[in-house]
């Protein structure tokens, strides 16, 4: 730590020193001009100096206006879908240098990048990798309201479905590149690295086990373009880029002020039930943007805001459990006798157990429609300062912050009447809940960030000194709740603060780079290298301890009253230890609460070269992580252009990702819920006894990551472009959450009772921890064509976009302790059920399965925008591959004599078409300044497959036959049978999630131009 201080003292004197070397003192000049193209001015084309350190955007007349020293610059005038134009001008002292400039229609393939290249000024399609631009226009012309769902819409290779009942990950999407996980790619901010979430995924959902970075936290209003670099980039950025990296540019060099807001609903048919027409997720949303100049130098800084208020949708089914006031947690009780009854009499007298239960439901007027599963209510605010001010001829002073605010309630799994053990009671012992009760997460995410900085020359360097911090807090209050273990009371708490989770990150970066226009047999040469020092910090803060106290409770189950089909018995069931905890997510206890940090120091170079036809890049990258030891990363890549309209790239890169500090401590006890019935699960972090002496855990060690790319880049005129880039990703000991270890499993119990302290493992009804378990294998290939087709007097932009990707697991890492004879008794022993060996429960085929086919493998994007006059009408069609889900336990796994292990359906593994999404946007220009628009995201209100749902527990059918059957035989009831937990569960959210159509009209207001004098 103290060299880590030392270096940081260091570089803030560069900084000083940096600052003091910019400072000049010269008389001002101007440079002026008018951007047109050939049907008249240019709005809002963006003019920068000397590549991109400063400038400005042109007005509603095209006229753009710069004051700057006396020196000679390059101007550069861009506009999305126009070739870039430059222009090499010499400003005097006291005099105004003119640059107009007339734009020429070109192929969206122009737009220029910052990210896949360090040379300043190359377009998309001349660097040497495949890199998206999503530009603000696209931003804004969807009904899709926050960052992660318009990517999942406009690029296909990022992918992010909205989760359910899934605790913080109900608000923070996991999204990834390439179908690899959320923690595998890098989002920068203006360039500079951005803090990911406080958040690990650790319930079922899509990037299980990572932590990713909250894009939403980001105000749309605030975003000028993101570009997607679809490439390893690990030693260009940082070692977790492995999949790409997502670099969102914010608006910058803007004058005047632009509001809008955006009001829609879900109006969709849900075949259930008969039918039902469903009006809800209503959302609201506010934004705007102001920019104004500093100074008189050209200094510029945009403000922008939003506010998102968004509606809960539901799209569950009912209940079919069969007993929801009478029984143990709903299973069919048994009559005992001497001699034993018949099926006969035992089936009679569960349907008079069910015969009493309906009347209960009927006569307190129960619901069975008693989960919410859909998108949960919250309400986000957020806020962006973005801009620069030139400090002399050469300097510039940059500086960016944001906050947002998140806050939102999201429902849990409910519990019934029955489930005696979860019910807080009162003094008399009564339930506080007799009706059951829905838990409530309300989540609390608030997040922050600075980055402050200079740019400047010294001789012929360009200098670049930064400093980012990032923020990210998320804290839990759970409601309509309470713990079933606390004594009983009149006055049951029933909210609990349960604790919460940080994440700070501090880095400091400091780069130099040098392009040359000779050097040696190069024609142009670029040198860039640089040096990052980070700190980062994870915290678990406890809650207050009814939220996760064991109060000692026995939970008393009432008996049935007397069955008068058999001599009028009474069936009793006793006391089981009431759970601990407030329901649905116990608070964070003392053994979880730490604050844990780590320093990272690294330092790269990266190199960029053209020879006759050739472009030739090479980079490295060392990093130093005081908890994870070195390593080192390295990247080649290469252009050839073989015409002047054709070329070939490609690229291959070494790299290493380092566990984050989430995976590395990250410690509760949720509840999760296996087979339908709520379990207790502990996330046990790496320093556990039962992880590391138990089942034989060491301590985690950085993935290392191989991957190319190689594709072709193809332009016929101005209009049309196309390229294919094929990957090959190779990712060696992986970071996953494992399979929760039951203990249900005699061989799990007995590892946990050997080493898990009594007092923390108690109620504890599974184990799950991170391991380097598995070695993945990726494979894909990424389609663009785009062409501009001047039609009458409109302009109609196409474009095509395709992602393939396959994600394969190519072998499973164990250890000694999980590969012991004794831990996998079926290798023996034809008579022990597999799905019950430590081998086989590690990473089992259902996790396996959600890094190989629960997201779309294929997803094409095809787009038609036509702007005419006043109208602009965009429709887009978007085809989302078909998912698959895998059962935890093989459905199809036999005994010896050919009967099955498991009493589950084989179509309980099923898989879900394809479905194409159709989005339509109309926007007119009712005014000079305002623009009103309607719109249709879903349009013909496309659902997802139904989830199976196993007809053996239709209500109906368990009357007929309660008796449970064996070996996939009718009868009885199991909730475990299927995933629908219970009938509840329609629909999986992985491919585009369910909501159905959504209906919005929109309002946007430039004020400068509204109020502009004619």
């Amino acid at each position: 730590m103290r060299k880590f201080n030392q270096l940081r003292k260091a570089i803030l004197s560069v900084f000083i020193l940096l600052i003091s070397i910019a400072y000049g003192q010269a008389q001002n000049g101007t440079i002026r001009g008018t951007v047109s193209d050939e049907r008249g001015p240019l709005s809002g084309a963006s003019v920068s100096l000397n590549g991109g350190g400063r400038g400005t955007t042109t007005d509603a007349s095209g006229v753009y206006e710069l004051k700057v020293r006396p020196g000679r610059y390059t101007v550069t005038i861009s506009y999305v879908g126009f070739q870039p134009y430059s222009a090499l001008v010499t400003v005097s002292a006291n005099q105004t240098s003119t640059v107009d400039a007339t734009m020429s229609v070109t192929g969206t393939g122009e737009d220029i990048v910052i990210v896949g290249s360090r040379t300043g000024g190359r377009s998309k399609l001349s660097t040497a990798v495949p890199v998206d631009v999503i530009t603000s226009k696209e931003l804004k012309n969807y009904g899709q309201v926050d960052a992660t769902q318009i990517l999942t819409y406009i690029a296909p290779s990022f992918q992010s479905a909205r989760q359910t009942i899934t605790d913080g990950t109900d608000f923070i999407d996991p999204a990834g590149l390439r179908g690899l996980g959320p923690d595998q790619t890098l989002v920068l901010v203006n360039g500079k690295r951005r803090h990911t979430s406080s958040l690990v995924n650790i319930n079922g959902s899509v990037g299980r086990g990572s932590v990713g970075t909250d894009l939403n936290a980001i105000p749309v209003a605030s975003i000028e373009r993101i570009e997607v670099l679809r490439d390893g980039a690990s030693a260009q950025y940082g070692s977790d880029a492995i999949a790409g990296v997502i670099n969102v540019v914010l608006k910058k060099n803007y004058q005047g002020l632009f509001a809008s807001a955006t009001n829609g609903e879900n109006f969709t048919h849900l075949n259930y039930g008969g039918g039902q027409d469903i009006h809800d997720g209503a959302n609201s949303q506010y934004d705007f943007y102001a920019g104004t100049r500093i100074g008189k130098k050209g200094g510029n800084i945009v403000f922008s805001g939003q506010y998102l208020g968004r509606g809960a949708t539901n799209r569950s089914g009912n209940d079919n459990i069969p007993l929801i006031y009478y029984g143990n947690s709903g299973a069919l009780p048994t009559l005992t006798a001497n001699p034993a009854l018949s099926a006969t009499d035992q089936a009679n007298f569960k349907r008079w157990a069910m015969d009493l239960d309906r009347k209960q439901v009927a006569d307190r007027n129960y619901s069975r429609h008693n989960i919410v599963a859909g998108n949960a209510a919250n309400e986000n605010y957020g806020a962006f300062v973005n801009g620069g001010i030139p400090i002399s001829n050469k300097s510039e002073f940059y500086f960016t912050a944001g906050i947002s605010h998140r806050s939102g309630a999201a429902e849990g799994f409910s519990r019934n009447p029955n489930s005696f053990s979860q019910q807080p009671v009162n003094a008399d012992s009564n339930l506080i809940y007799p009706d059951g009760f829905l838990p409530q997460i309300h989540t609390r995410l608030d997040d922050g960030s600075i980055i402050a900085g200079i740019k400047t020359k010294i001789r012929r360097w360009d200098v670049d000194f930064s400093h980012t911090f990032g923020v990210n807090k998320l804290a839990y209050n759970i409601e309509n709740t309470g713990n079933a273990s606390l004594p009983p009371t009149n006055a049951a708490q029933t909210s609990f603060d349960a604790g919460g989770l940080r994440f700070e990150q501090n880095t400091t970066n400091l780069e130099f780079s040098k392009n040359v226009s000779k050097f040696g047999s190069f024609s142009s040469f670029n040198v860039a290298f640089g040096a990052e020092l980070r700190f980062e910090q994870f915290q678990i803060a406890a809650g207050e301890l009814n939220s996760y106290a064991n109060g000692g409770r026995l939970a008393l189950i009432p008996a049935l009253p007397a069955y008068s089909g058999y001599n009028n018995q009474v069936v009793s069931f006793g006391t089981t230890q009431a759970a601990a905890g407030a329901q649905v997510f116990p608070g964070f206890g003392p053994a979880d609460a730490l604050r844990k940090g780590r320093n990272i120091a690294s330092g790269y170079v990266d190199v960029e070269g053209t020879i006759n036809q050739f472009l030739l890049g090479v980079a490295a990258r060392y990093e130093k992580y005081s908890d994870f030891g070195e390593g080192l990363g390295g990247k080649v890549s290469a252009r050839y252009e073989v015409s002047k309209n054709f070329a070939i790239r490609a690229s291959g890169n070494l790299g290493f990702r380092a566990p984050s500090l989430q995976q590395r401590y990250f410690q509760n006890t949720s509840t999760q819920f296996v087979g339908g019935l709520p379990s207790q699960s502990l996330t046990a972090n790496n320093d556990n006894p039962i992880v590391r002496n138990g089942f034989g855990v060491q301590q985690l060690k950085p993935e290392k990551s191989y991957s190319a790319t190689a594709g072709i880049v193809a332009r016929s005129g101005n209009n049309i472009t196309f390229t294919v880039d094929g990957y090959y990703i190779k990712i060696k000991d992986r970071v996953v959450l494992s399979t929760a270890f039951n203990r249900s499993n005699p061989l799990v119990d007995s590892i946990v009772k050997s080493v898990g302290n009594p007092t923390l493992i108690n109620g504890v009804n599974a184990i799950q921890f991170w391991t380097n378990a598995v070695d993945t294998r990726t494979l894909g290939v990424d389609v663009v064509f785009t062409d501009r087709i001047q039609l009458r007097s409109g302009l109609l932009t196409l474009s095509i976009a395709g992602n393939y990707n396959n994600n394969k697991v190519t072998n499973l890492n164990t250890n000694s302790k999980i590969d012991d004879a004794k831990n996998n008794p079926s290798l023996t022993d034809p008579t022990k059920n597999p799905a019950l060996d430590l081998k086989n429960v590690l990473f089992d085929r259902q996790q396996i399965s959600r890094i190989e086919v629960a997201q779309p493998k294929a997803k094409v994007n095809v787009t038609s925008n036509y702007q005419i006059k006043k109208w602009d009408i965009t429709v887009r069609g978007v085809y989302f591959g078909k998912t698959r889900f895998v059962n935890n336990v093989d459905p199809n796994a036999k005994k010896i004599d050919g009967t099955p292990w498991n009493d589950i359906l084989p179509d309980v593994d099923q898989t879900f078409s394809p479905k194409i999404i159709t989005d339509l946007t109309i926007n007119y220009r009712i005014h000079r300044g305002i623009t009103i628009g309607m719109g249709a995201n879903n349009l013909f209100d496309v659902y997802p497959d139904r989830v199976f749902i196993d007809p053996r527990n239709d209500m109906q059918a368990v009357y007929i036959n309660p008796i449970a059957g064996a070996n996939q035989a009718p009868g009885g009831y199991g909730a475990g049978r299927d995933v629908s937990n219970r009938g509840r569960f329609l629909y999986s959210p992985n491919q585009f999630g369910f909501n159905g159509r959504y209906l919005y009209a929109r309002a946007g207001v430039d004020f400068g131009e509204l109020f502009k004098k004619k």
